[in-house]
């Protein structure tokens, strides 16, 4: 009979059970932030890794010194302490005093200090890899007590702190050590795990398939409400955009021009767009006749309608480029004038170079993406109404070599700059120690660009600095080695029951989760 008793009490209670079952797996699921991904990761090492696409879990895992102030979806040109609490530039110019903030904890528990931050530096610089460029001019870090760390530079750099707030530039625990294989400094650990002070750390790793990242439990700011992120690799955008609009994912990345307009008509769905300093553009081969003759330059430059590519290429989600500095970088002039298309002009200035109609030349590209492949096409017909015959050779990204070889007539190119400032675009666009197998596709090469360039990066005035990039910025435009086509937009789509969300266009894929929650849900 007490039996019995116990199995009826079991069974009233069954539905009861099982209410609280589904109120469990909804909570849950409330507090797990789904990213649909475009593509999945390679490495999650900081010391390695200079791509986008890699940056997610290791900034929600790690803590740089500094981080950039975001407003309104792009970077303001301001730095805020993250595991600085004050920072100051020595007399002599070239020396950086940071001081740590307090009780700042890895995931095991252990302290952040002026030691682990030299040991992170450090490692970046001996492993000698994409991150290590940005440090070029670092000489030496010291550790002069447990929360004091000096940077020392082989010259001024106003930048210095721009570059530290760039998402490699990370602090790691230098326990990683015991996971070293040989003198791979953990580099096979570290590609999968995490050893950061973040309020995230990696959990588990499907490659291909899913990342997923638990808090940190030591972390100085612990998730405000997602207990849980699952980074979900999807490749197919039709499959990403229809887990967005089921509620599958929360967050949509990658979303093209041509379906931006699609997912903002989306029910329960936010479009982001804001424009970034991604510049596409057409680099001829300065050093390859005819483009070393400035005529033939300027005459395809005249040929190219750049807002009818920026209108029907990227339907609009793009903004034109008058000048070499786009819009948010020091030294924009907005009020230069559009380069409009002036086909007799580029006909007279082909004519006077010696250059016969139906002249062939060749356009050599990778083929990332359709827009890149639409882009390549749309050049193709333009120039072809000036006379030319242009060429489309596709390239796998392997054979991209012959063009950093100087093997080619034209070729598609972009470059951005991670922060507000001149310097990552002028440096390494047009100077001509970067050209070849630097960003400088055009293999252009002015001495008198070159001290520009050379001394506004070293300068500390803000406005000697912008004065010398404006001077050098004249004439690289009057020279034109590149067509700027276009800078395009930064789009992102999310569910609108994620909030808290600070976007920042110009650095995609990295996410201030600690701080976001869904919906009501606000703690």
């Amino acid at each position: 009979m007490r039996l019995l008793g116990i199995a009826l009490a079991f069974m009233l209670s069954a539905p009861w059970l099982a209410a609280c079952d589904d109120d469990a797996v909804s909570q849950a699921r409330r507090q797990t932030l789904i990213i649909g991904k475009a593509s999945g990761l390679s490495t999650i090492d900081p010391g390695t890794t200079v791509m986008a696409y890699n940056f997610a879990p290791m900034s929600l895992s790690y803590e740089r010194l500094l981080r950039f102030v975001v407003a309104d979806g792009s970077p303001t040109g301001a730095v805020e302490g993250e595991l600085a609490e004050s920072w100051r530039l020595d007399d002599d110019g070239k020396s950086w005093l940071f001081t740590l903030k307090q009780n700042h904890r890895f995931d095991d528990g252990s302290l952040v200090t002026a030691a682990a931050v030299r040991f992170s530096f450090l490692r970046t610089l001996r492993l000698g890899l994409g991150p290590a460029q940005a440090l070029s001019g670092l000489e030496d870090v010291e550790a002069i007590d447990a929360r004091t760390v000096r940077f020392r530079l082989a010259a001024p750099s106003p930048i210095f702190p721009l570059i530290l707030a760039l998402p490699p530039m990370v602090v790691i625990n230098p326990t990683v050590l015991a996971h070293q294989k040989g003198d791979d400094l953990a580099r096979a650990w570290l590609s999968e795990h995490t050893a950061g002070s973040g309020p995230y750390r990696v959990a588990s790793w499907e490659r291909g398939q899913r990342i997923v990242l638990k808090p940190n439990p030591y972390a100085a700011e612990t998730p405000r409400y997602f207990q849980k992120i699952v980074l979900k690799t999807v490749k197919d955008n039709a499959s990403r955009r229809l887990l967005l609009e089921r509620g599958d994912i929360d967050i949509f990345e990658g979303v093209t021009p041509d379906m931006a307009d699609k997912v903002a008509q989306m029910s329960g769905v936010v479009l982001f767009e804001r424009p970034t300093p991604v510049i596409v553009a057409l680099a001829m081969n300065t050093t390859r006749a005819p483009f070393t003759d400035i005529r033939v330059r300027k005459a395809i430059s005249l040929a190219i309608d750049r807002r009818a590519i920026a209108s029907g290429v990227v339907h609009g989600h793009a903004s034109l480029v008058n000048g070499v500095l786009p819009a948010g970088i020091p030294g924009h002039d907005p009020d230069l004038p559009e380069v409009l298309r002036d086909l007799s002009t580029a006909r007279a200035l082909l004519k006077e170079a010696g250059i016969a109609p139906r002249t062939a030349f060749t356009l050599s590209y990778v083929p990332a993406s359709a827009t890149v492949d639409s882009t390549a096409l749309a050049i193709q017909n333009q120039l072809a109404d000036a006379g030319l015959k242009i060429r489309l050779e596709t390239l796998a990204p392997s054979a991209f070599a012959k063009v950093l070889a100087g093997d080619f007539d034209l070729t598609l190119s972009n470059w951005s700059a991670d922060f507000p400032d001149p310097w990552p675009i002028m440096q390494f666009a047009y100077h001509s120690l970067n050209a070849g197998e630097g960003y400088n596709l055009s293999r252009y090469a002015n001495a008198e660009v070159d001290g520009l360039l050379t001394r506004a990066e070293h300068a500390m005035d803000a406005e000697e600095r912008t004065a010398l990039y404006e001077q050098a910025q004249r004439i690289v435009m009057a020279e034109e080695p590149m067509v700027n086509l276009f800078a395009v937009h930064g789009l992102l789509a999310y569910r609108t029951d994620v909030r808290g969300l600070r976007y920042n266009a110009w650095q995609p894929g990295i996410y201030n989760v600690e701080s976001m929650y869904r919906g009501d849900d606000a703690p």
